[in-house]
């Protein structure tokens, strides 16, 4: 990057990035809207049916109503976003990921995985070149297009939020996203190239070629012999060619680093994949561990044992002994393999090869790696002692076990690691013991039993993550339902508080705050603030409170008396009251109505009771009560952890500590409402909900009573090995030469 008189402020240039981003999101979105009006209204004007004519129309009328609100909800959502996300990633060494389509409907998921699709490789040039820009204005190599600021992951993102406020039918949604498709694709780009122009300006990487030609080789290629330092990508050479335009100087001081890189191709090698790198990988460590074995003296009379009968010798020893999966187990392993082959063969001096040897230690290594490991589960450590001696016998003799990623023994491995992360505190780590006793049980020294135990674990784990998922859909489902119906609620009962006002007797205020407000709430619900039923009830309601005012019934007729206490009378019906209560409510009232007439109305009118009617239901909150998040503001920090809470996708996984002695209860965050600003968690099964405000979250993230867990997506077997090379390699660097004695 080249240097500039002008320090770069990370949230003004994404905000002066975002005015042009927002334009055109909101113009986009209000011409996909229109689109859809466009195309509901044709629908229903041929329609086949009067009924489907009938939904095309509401679904119309809808939607021409709410968009507007929608459109400046849309405005809303931009403009909160470049702050906090700046500020989060530069503060934070964590990929921020965007909770990108989390809808519980598959039309709706599919059309929004679609779209970013569709964007995606429409504007692959400028979204690469975004990226790397925002990877050095943050200096955060955690940034990808799928959590950046201004890319199509924020797009669908924005939009998913939208939607999810509507109430139009799926249909509805999947036509405006398709819309939404049509016009992006042309609109963005004069947007991103406006994007463009101001990083250039503002000197972030400005000769960075935006144009770039991905190129897929195959692993072992000679374009990846020969030239060792592609195997970082091309993000690495980006960086390194970038690196050197911007600080010759840096550049030179560098250069003996790249020349030593360019004369140990292994070390390179280690952070690509395919066979050749594992190969690689395999070679480098062995080749450092027998530098350490060829400096000690072996009797010139030991005799290595055949591959064969070492195969021969683990074979008897699983069928007498279980050897557990550890380091220190392994050393044992050694001594009874030569114990067995010394009283078996009569060799006096069995000896292990160098392969042999580093094939046992590297299988300990592992194993130790696993077991320090806090994101695993300790409990798949009884699944890996049941495999230890399979394994164990398909490293030695079968070479490709350190060098294909995708060797079933190695899957298999790779899938209960994984499992047992994903399924952390679980029932289900405990049950893979069983697919492990069965490969146990069945090994015949071929892959054979590894093949089918990754067929039936897959089965099994696709099994649990739906049933899982289904449980998961049934919380969430309830939390939407019951936030509907407090927000419902919260409606009504601010518009039956002003009605209830022109009311004198507590009595009449009562019928309106519990009896038709109750009435009212489920029209609302079932039909909408548009329905017959809601302005009914709102009609009677003001009707019933006039008829208990001196001055108010002088405006009421007789039929609009008559009608109301008709109502009234149906209303108590269908909500259980009994016929006794219902005949004294009504009475009440017109006793209310004859003394509002002749002006003798006052407060402490007599009336019959109705405990139905008269009992306090005031919800009286108790002292004490209040929650911290209810008593101050955020703090700085607070408000940070607050912003990367809205960020993160629907799965992402917490710690709560529980207790002092600071034990953990795994919850996945399954659904956050931007209106109560209540979250919702399950367990790792779908099961035991768990409501929070998301105040109250991040105040605990930062007490530390609530840990986020990061789980990575990788080969967890080839990471180990490069764990071990490191280490190994660190090793040899840090023992003295014989010149240095």
């Amino acid at each position: 990057m080249q240097q500039s008189d002008v320090t770069v402020s990370h949230n003004a240039l994404v905000n002066s990035c975002l005015v042009p981003f927002q334009k055109t999101l909101v113009s986009c979105f209000e011409k996909g809207v229109s689109y859809t009006l466009q195309q509901l209204f044709s629908k229903a004007e041929n329609a086949t049916s009067n009924q489907q004519e009938t939904q095309l129309f509401e679904q119309y009328n809808l939607l021409k109503k709410t968009s507007g609100q929608m459109s400046q909800s849309l405005i809303s959502i931009i403009k909160s976003m470049p702050d906090e996300i700046t500020q989060q990633i530069s503060q934070s060494n964590d990929a921020v990921g965007l909770s990108l389509v989390e809808d519980e409907e598959l039309e709706i998921s599919l059309a929004f995985t679609q779209l970013e699709s569709v964007l995606d490789i429409k504007f692959t040039n400028y979204l690469f070149a975004l990226e790397k820009r925002l990877k050095v204005l943050f200096s955060s190599k955690n940034i990808s297009k799928d959590n950046m600021p201004l890319g199509v992951g924020s797009i669908c993102w924005i939009y998913s939020r939208i939607l999810d406020l509507s109430r139009s039918n799926i249909l509805t949604k999947v036509t405006i996203i398709n819309n939404l498709k049509n016009t992006l694709s042309i609109e963005l780009n004069r947007t991103y190239q406006l994007i463009d122009k101001q990083f250039i300006d503002a000197g972030i990487l400005p000769n960075i070629k935006s144009e770039v030609k991905r190129t897929h080789k195959k692993p072992g290629t000679l374009a990846e012999k020969t030239n060792p330092e592609n195997v970082f990508g091309d993000e690495s050479t980006q960086q390194s060619n970038t690196s050197s335009d911007s600080n010759p100087q840096q550049a030179q001081s560098n250069g003996g680093a790249n020349q030593q890189s360019m004369a140990a191709p292994n070390q390179n090698v280690l952070f690509g994949s395919g066979v050749n790198n594992s190969t690689e990988l395999v070679d480098s460590i062995f080749d450092l561990m027998n530098q350490g074995r060829s400096q000690g003296q072996q009797r010139t009379e030991a005799s290595n044992i055949d591959n064969t009968i070492m195969d021969s010798t683990l074979d008897n020893l699983s069928q007498v002994t279980s050897i557990a999966a550890g380091a220190t187990e392994i050393d044992k392993l050694k001594e009874m393999i030569l114990d067995d082959v010394r009283n078996e063969t009569g060799i006096y001096y069995p000896s292990l090869s160098m392969q042999q040897q580093n094939s046992l230690d590297v299988m300990g290594m592992f194993y130790d790696q696993v077991k320090s490991d806090n994101s695993i589960d300790g409990n798949v450590i009884s699944s890996l002692n049941a495999i230890n001696i399979p394994l164990i016998r398909t490293a030695i003799k079968d070479q490709e076990f350190f060098d294909r990623n995708d060797h079933p023994a190695r899957e298999y491995l790779e899938k209960i690691i994984h499992a047992s992360q994903k399924w952390h505190g679980t029932s289900i780590v405990k049950n893979l013991h069983k697919f492990s006793s069965n490969i146990a049980s069945e090994y015949d020294g071929t892959t054979k039993s590894f093949d089918q135990a990754n067929e039936d674990l897959e089965s099994y784990l696709r099994l649990t993550d739906r049933r899982a998922k289904k449980a998961e859909e049934k919380w969430v489902s309830a939390a939407k339902g019951k936030e509907k119906l407090d927000i419902s609620r919260s409606k009504v009962e601010e518009v039956v508080e002003n009605i209830s006002q022109t009311a004198i007797p507590d009595f009449v205020k009562n019928v309106i705050k519990y009896v038709i407000q109750d009435a009212m709430t489920l029209s609302l619900l079932r039909h909408g603030e548009d329905s017959a039923e809601w302005h009914k009830n709102i009609n009677t309601s003001e009707t019933i409170a006039k008829m208990a005012n001196p001055e108010t019934i002088k405006n009421l007729t007789p039929k609009q008396k008559i009608e109301s206490l008709h109502h009234l009378d149906q209303t108590m019906d269908e909500l259980g009251f009994s016929e006794n209560d219902r005949h004294k409510t009504i009475n009440n009232i017109k006793e209310c109505a004859n003394a509002a007439t002749t002006d003798d109305l006052d407060e402490d009118i007599k009336l019959s009771d109705v405990a139905t009617i008269n009992k306090n239901k005031e919800n009286v909150k108790k002292a004490g009560s209040a929650k911290i998040e209810e008593l101050r503001p955020l703090t700085d920090q607070e408000k940070s952890e607050l912003t990367k809470i809205r960020l993160m996708p629907y799965g992402s996984l917490f710690d709560f500590i529980t207790n002092q002695q600071r034990d953990k209860i795994r919850r996945k965050l399954s659904w956050f409402s931007p209106v109560s600003n209540k979250v919702l968690f399950v367990s790792l099964l779908g099961k035991r909900p768990y409501e929070k405000s998301m105040n109250a979250v991040a105040i605990d993230i930062v007490r530390k009573n609530i840990l986020i867990v990061q789980l990575e997506e990788k080969r967890y077997f080839k990471t180990v090995l490069s764990d071990i090379f490191s280490k190994l390699k660190g090793l040899t660097k840090s023992k003295p030469t014989d010149d240095t004695l």
